[in-house]
C-alpha cells in the first residue's frame, strides 16, 4: 500500500473484513470528512486477483454515478478505494436483531430501492447491479436507503450473449446468473429485488428453497396476498415472465396500498350485506314470535286460575281419603 494513501486517510475503526481486504471508518486528513476506505491484503493467489478486479470495477462504475442512494467516489488506487461513509445499519442487520419488517416499512424501502435500481437501468450505459441484498443495503441514521457496495456491478451491452464472469449471491440471486442463460439484464436485478423484499417482510432465509416455495403458494402471516402476488411477479423463472422495469414495479408498489384498501372494503360490504341478511331472517322470525308469545301469555291469564282450583279441588279430595285412614 502506498504510504501517502496511509497518510492521507487516519483509520478510525474496523467495518468489516473479507478474505482479501478490509473495510475502515477513516477520515480524509485533508478535509476532514469521514469515509469508508477499503483496502486489499495480498494473499498471493488466485482470490486476491478476483478481489483486485472487483475493487477496480467499483471504481470504473461508481465514476459514471451521481444519484441520491449511492455513495460518492472520493478516492481510488491499485489497492484502495474510498466512498461517501453513510452512519446507519444494514438491513441484514436490522432483521437480525428485530426479525422481519412490518409490510409498510418494507414497502417503503423497496420503493426507495427500484427508485436506485431505475437510475441504474436507464444510464446511456445502463449498469446492472447483480448483488441486491440486506447487507447491502444501508439504513442511514435519517431512514434513508443507501445501496452500497459496487464490486459485482456490470455494464449491460446490447448484443452480448453472455457475461463474461457469473456472480451473485446464492438465494438471491437470479437463475441467468449461474450461466447458459444469456446475459444479465435489468431484469435480473428485479429477481433479485423480489428475493430481498420476501426477507424484508418474511425473515425467510432464501437460501430456503422449501420456505420460499411455502410462502408463495400459501403466503406470509401478516403480509397481504397484494404484496406477495407482487413479490411473486419479480421472482419468476423465466425473466419473461417478471416486471419489464422497475418503473413497473415502483408504479405497482404505489399502487397496491389502494387495491389492499379496496378489498377491505369489499369485505367490510360482504359482511354488513351478511350481517343485513341475517338481520333480516332475526326480524322475520321476531315478527312470528310476537303473536306466538302474546297467544300463549293470553292463554296462560285464562288458564292459570283453572288449573289452581282444579289443584285446590284435588288437594281438598287427598286431605278427604287420608282423613279416612285415620
Amino acid at each position: 500500500m502506498d504510504n501517502m494513501v496511509l497518510h492521507r486517510y487516519k483509520r478510525i475503526k474496523l467495518l468489516g473484513r473479507g478474505g482479501c481486504g478490509d473495510a475502515f471508518l477513516a477520515r480524509d486528513r485533508a478535509g476532514g470528512k469521514l469515509v469508508t476506505l477499503k483496502i486489499l491484503r495480498d494473499t498471493g493467489d488466485k482470490r486476491y486477483k478476483k478481489a483486485s478486479e472487483s475493487l477496480k470495477n467499483e471504481a470504473d462504475i461508481l465514476k459514471r454515478l451521481k444519484f441520491k442512494g449511492i455513495p460518492r467516489l472520493i478516492d481510488c488506487g491499485e489497492e484502495y478505494i474510498a466512498t461517501e461513509y453513510i452512519p446507519g445499519k444494514s438491513l441484514f442487520t436490522i432483521i437480525g436483531e428485530n426479525g422481519r419488517l412490518k409490510e409498510k416499512e418494507a414497502v417503503r424501502i423497496g420503493t426507495e430501492l427500484v427508485t436506485i435500481l431505475g437510475y441504474l437501468h436507464g444510464l446511456k450505459e445502463p449498469v446492472i447491479y447483480r448483488d441486491l441484498k440486506p447487507s447491502n443495503i444501508i439504513l442511514g441514521n435519517d431512514n434513508a436507503v443507501t445501496l452500497i457496495d459496487y464490486g459485482v456491478a456490470r455494464v449491460y451491452r446490447e448484443g452480448e450473449t453472455t457475461d463474461s464472469t457469473y456472480l451473485g449471491t446464492c438465494g438471491f440471486a437470479a437463475p441467468e446468473q449461474y450461466g447458459h442463460l444469456g446475459q444479465t439484464d435489468p431484469k435480473t436485478d428485479i429477481y433479485c429485488f423480489g428475493m430481498t423484499l420476501l426477507q424484508m417482510v418474511s425473515g425467510i432465509n432464501p437460501k430456503d428453497d422449501v420456505a420460499v416455495s411455502r410462502a408463495k403458494e400459501a403466503g406470509v402471516r401478516g403480509v397481504s396476498p397484494e404484496l406477495m402476488s407482487l413479490i411473486d411477479k419479480c421472482i419468476k423463472p423465466d425473466r419473461e415472465d417478471r416486471f419489464k422495469s422497475c418503473d413497473e414495479i415502483k408504479a405497482a408498489l404505489m399502487r397496491y396500498p389502494r387495491t389492499v384498501m379496496f378489498r377491505k372494503m369489499i369485505m367490510v360490504i360482504k359482511a354488513g350485506v351478511a350481517a343485513a341478511c341475517l338481520s333480516a331472517v332475526i326480524s322475520a322470525g321476531m315478527a312470528y314470535y310476537t303473536p306466538a308469545k302474546d297467544y300463549v301469555q293470553e292463554d296462560a291469564r285464562k288458564r292459570i286460575p283453572a288449573v289452581k282450583e282444579r289443584l285446590g279441588v284435588a288437594r281438598i279430595r287427598i286431605e278427604e281419603y287420608l282423613e279416612e285412614f285415620k
